[in-house]
């Protein structure tokens, strides 16, 4: 087995543990031990202050992913690559912070009426968000010299195993929200802990910049390609941020929890993608460095054809099973079903397209890719103020839909025309139309009174009828080789 296919394994495991502990969390813990409100407040507070983060490094986790390759020499401690990432972080916090001081009073205004909750802790904004910054950016070097399964399983499971028992605590000995709040933000100080202690294990780091290797020519392109990019970066995450973050200002905090709630669910959905670009983004950059092409088209296209395949199954079970699932919930959670479906339809398409932002944006077309993310975040916060103040919680879950949907074929397009790849084949139509027709074949099974008994049956009929249609087109005869029992 490969290194990429083994890691890429391990981190999907790692990927698929932390979003069952996350299920445990949202389902069975946050909705019968935290209000709804309280709820919203740390989804408003974890998104603002995540939105942030994005901005503090200035486009430095992008630079890791494009330029460490040049660094890469662990006899040299990787020229004090480390380093310079905190370095460049701490000018970011040095410019930024002042601009976010300035305007505080006014977005607190924003808040103020309907979640007057996050008004009130907007100070927690300021360490959250450095914390966050140090995670991404330490869990980027990290997976950039191929140890992404520590990051990886703090990030996806030990962080959500130290809400739960702060939820615990909070229920128990009955701690004041302030307390909650604080906790909060202390559980994503401990996982920074863990991985710099790590770090400082596994990652040959320095923390003086290598001044002769660093050289006038080397920093100019890096700053060039950091500022192009680094518009790019906010967009992507204010794409998957913003309709938490613009919620907050229409509905209650209640309807935030309520839609974060359902927001979660089709990252089950997506987590194959986001366990698979730990490892591969690193292998094309390296590509593009070595100008290995078929590696990367390679990468491309069992990526998008794997994933769509599974990402099928994953968008059967949780669509289908959605209202089964909230039946377990208090009844105000009821109004996140549609969300759910919205949401997962975004989450498979994205899936069916394959790692395609590591292409662009480590390749020298990354300008491209930079507008295009700039153009579609753009639209994204328009439909989000046009659409959530007539549609509530819908319409942010339609604005992101629709803003997912368009940057993915953004990069299709985009790839095929300048690369000359593109991964969809016959075997992509089958795939879609074994979906469909399992989708509808489902919907005709009837209704139980035991929602446990909804669950079992819907999911084995989805897994039986999917499984069968995919093993009889023959989209995944080369998966066969890997599994020792089909080979022999």
């Amino acid at each position: 087995m490969g290194i990429i296919q083994k890691q890429g394994l391990i981190s999907t495991l790692i990927t698929y543990t932390g979003i069952m502990v996350g299920f445990i969390s949202l389902l069975l813990v946050q909705p019968f031990f935290l209000s709804a409100e309280e709820i919203g407040l740390t989804r408003v507070l974890y998104s603002f202050s995540f939105l942030v983060s994005t901005i503090l490094p200035f486009g430095f986790l992008n630079i890791t992913i494009r330029y460490f390759p040049k660094f890469r020499s662990a006899e040299q401690r990787h020229h004090g690559f480390f380093g310079l990432m905190l370095l460049w972080l701490g000018i970011g916090c040095l410019v930024s912070f002042p601009l976010l001081w300035i305007f505080k009073d006014r977005i607190i205004q924003l808040y103020l009426e309907d979640s007057p909750l996050f008004s009130h802790y907007f100070f927690l904004v300021f360490p959250f968000s450095v914390v966050i910054a140090l995670l991404s950016l330490v869990n980027n070097y990290l997976f950039s010299v191929f140890k992404p399964i520590l990051p990886a399983f703090a990030q996806e499971v030990m962080i959500r195993v130290l809400f739960i028992l702060l939820i615990l605590l909070h229920f128990y000995l009955n701690w004041s929200i302030e307390w909650l709040a604080l906790g909060f933000v202390l559980t994503y100080l401990l996982q920074l802990t863990l991985i710099m202690v790590y770090s400082t294990r596994v990652g040959s780091i320095s923390l003086l910049p290598d001044r002769k290797f660093l050289t006038p020519s080397l920093l100019k392109e890096m700053l060039r390609y950091g500022w192009m990019v680094f518009p790019a970066g906010v967009a992507s995450m204010a794409i998957k941020l913003l309709d938490t973050v613009v919620l907050g200002q229409f509905v209650p905090l209640a309807l935030v929890g309520i839609y974060g709630i359902a927001a979660f669910i089709p990252i089950f959905i997506e987590a194959p993608i986001n366990a698979l670009d730990k490892v591969a983004n690193a292998r094309i950059a390296h590509s593009w460095e070595k100008n290995d092409i078929s590696n990367i088209q390679d990468i491309y296209y069992k990526s998008s054809r794997y994933l769509f395949i599974l990402g099928g199954l994953l968008f059967l079970l949780v669509s289908l099973n959605a209202e089964f699932l909230f039946q377990f919930l208090p009844n105000e959670f009821l109004a996140g079903v549609p969300v759910v479906t919205i949401l997962s339809l975004s989450a498979l398409f994205n899936l069916m397209t394959g790692s395609n932002s590591a292409i662009i944006f480590t390749s020298d077309k990354f300008t491209v890719g930079a507008l295009g993310l700039i153009l579609v975040a753009v639209i994204n916060l328009v439909l989000l103020y046009t659409l959530i103040p007539t549609l509530g919680i819908e319409g942010a879950a339609w604005a992101t839909c629709i803003s997912s949907f368009a940057y993915n074929l953004f990069k299709y397009v985009y790839i095929w025309i300048k690369f000359k790849m593109q991964p969809f084949d016959k075997r992509t139509l089958f795939i879609g139309l074994s979906i469909v027709f399992t989708y509808f074949l489902v919907n005709f099974i009837p209704a139980f009174e035991s929602e446990i008994l909804n669950i079992l049956v819907t999911g084995f009929s989805i897994v039986v009828i999917y499984g069968i249609l995919i093993w009889f087109t023959r989209v995944a005869d080369d998966l066969k080789e890997m599994i020792p029992f089909f080979k022999k």
